[in-house]
């Protein structure tokens, strides 16, 4: 069993594709920002290829391809980006046919006949290494250890940016939810308010009197009982009408009723 076939078994990698998915970033269009990273790369390292990639579960997805036309994923064979993701440092092929994983990679033995790799992890703050920034080329060649910084400082670029991104994800998140709570809040209110309306005028008409008055008999009732003026409001409506939405308290409904019970002819 190959050393890539053991982390994919394991919990370390479901750890990783829960990181991958958290920035939500698999098959979403193409963004300026990652294609830079991956010109920026083939240009510093002269390669005619260079790719930003995430690592999934069974697939190697493309955020930017530099130089590689019509690309869009590729299966996560070993050897290459799938090998990239299992180490901190900066994987190195100078010559793919000399390292038996990659040699025996599609991209290595197809059309495409890679001959030299390059590749910096993509990790995240938590340590989690979601996929590779990595140079490619048809020629074997050595690479610089320069080269090879430049690569991890651009893979931590991209970390920044995908962690820019789920910054923003959350804000967005959480203004609808703000949002949400606050049109939630208003219909409770104006509901609050027809309730109490509904309320007054019931007790108007049953005892004679202006709305101030029917406030106060609410407003007493509730602090007698220790009832909200909401409660009260749709349980003299219920009781009015013989249709109740809340169940009434004997300490609250006996109240309520006397204020319900209709004056005299000649008082008011």
């Amino acid at each position: 069993m190959s050393k890539l076939a053991t982390v994919s078994s394991g919990a370390s990698e479901e750890a990783r594709l829960a990181a991958v998915r958290r920035y939500e970033i698999l098959d979403t269009p193409p963004d300026g920002a990652f294609d830079r990273v991956a010109a920026l790369a083939a240009r510093f390292v002269d390669t005619p290829m260079a790719t930003v990639t995430i690592v999934d579960e069974d697939r190697i997805w493309f955020k930017a391809a530099h130089g590689l036309s019509g690309a869009s994923e590729i299966g996560r064979d070993p050897g290459l980006c799938a090998s990239a993701v299992l180490q901190d440092e900066p994987y190195l092929l100078p010559d793919t046919l000399k390292d038996p994983e990659a040699a025996a990679n599609p991209l290595v033995t197809g059309e495409l006949g890679l001959r030299f790799y390059a590749a910096a992890p993509i990790v995240t703050a938590d340590g989690y290494r979601l996929g590779t920034v990595n140079v490619l080329g048809t020629e074997p060649r050595p690479i610089a250890p320069r080269e090879a910084d430049t690569l991890r400082d651009l893979a931590s670029v991209v970390t920044d940016e995908l962690e820019l991104r789920l910054a923003s994800m959350h804000a967005v998140q959480l203004e609808r939810e703000l949002r949400a709570s606050q049109e939630a809040e208003m219909r409770t209110a104006m509901e609050s308010h027809a309730a109490i309306d509904q309320a007054m005028g019931i007790l108007m008409k049953a005892q004679r009197c202006d709305a101030a008055a029917a406030w106060d008999i609410l407003k007493r009732i509730s602090q007698n009982t220790n009832t909200k003026i909401r409660v009260l409001a749709e349980a003299t409506t219920g009781l009015a009408t013989g249709v109740s939405t809340v169940p009434v308290e004997s300490t609250v409904e006996a109240p309520l009723r006397r204020a319900l019970r209709p004056l005299p002819r000649g008082r008011s």
